[in-house]
């Protein structure tokens, strides 16, 4: 009985730490989901002023903001 506690217990330490390594790789994802995201906001924002560019570039600021109102 003794050395079966033994064994749980061993068992349970195993678990604990492995738990606490999956929690550590979860927020190292969630850092890299971040950072990912925050690319694709750039790259978002970038393709939108390039695009605000063109049409300034092309029409003109005066009949952009027309456009625009």
């Amino acid at each position: 009985m003794d050395d079966k506690l033994n064994r749980m217990q061993l068992q349970l330490d195993k678990h604990t730490s492995q738990i606490g390594k999956l929690f550590s790789k979860i927020d190292d994802t969630n850092l890299c989901i971040q950072k990912i995201n925050t690319s694709l906001m750039q790259i978002k924002w970038g393709v939108f002023g390039a695009f605000a560019w063109y049409i300034i570039g092309q029409v003109g600021i005066i009949e952009a903001m027309r456009l625009a109102i």
